[in-house]
């Protein structure tokens, strides 16, 4: 398969998810298909060679790794909390302003991992080089 094809079905599996997400609402099955749409992302990108670079990677540069993976996720899931006790409980939002604030602020709140765990991985990968 091409790499044009693989930009292709991320970006499928991308629009079907938002317009199932606006239809019917979450579902468990965007967690196994967001990642399947960035693994498509990567290949098509030529990103995904580069994971053979994980086998110089040390035994403390992986716990340190999955550390800051750890605290991301703490991170995001306060900062969508927070994100939901001021949409429902301080400015009782409803109707679209509602939806729109609630894709905001997922949005918004995605970006501290992208910097603190990006960064990290971004590091260890330049020194396993």
């Amino acid at each position: 398969m091409s790499k044009k094809t693989f930009n292709i079905i991320g970006w499928i599996i991308l629009l079907g998810m938002a317009i199932s997400w606006i239809w019917i609402g979450y579902s468990s099955w965007y967690l196994l298909l967001l990642p399947m749409a960035s693994i498509s992302f990567s290949i098509n990108d030529g990103s995904i060679k580069k994971i053979a670079n994980i086998k110089h990677i040390s035994i403390l540069q992986a716990i340190l790794i999955l550390f800051t993976f750890a605290v991301s996720v703490v991170i995001v899931f306060g900062l969508l909390q927070l994100a939901n006790y001021l949409i429902n409980d301080i400015f009782h939002l409803t109707g679209g302003v509602k939806t729109l604030s609630v894709i905001i602020a997922i949005i918004l709140s995605l970006y501290p991992v992208k910097f603190t765990f990006g960064s990290v991985v971004h590091k260890i990968m330049d020194t396993t080089r």
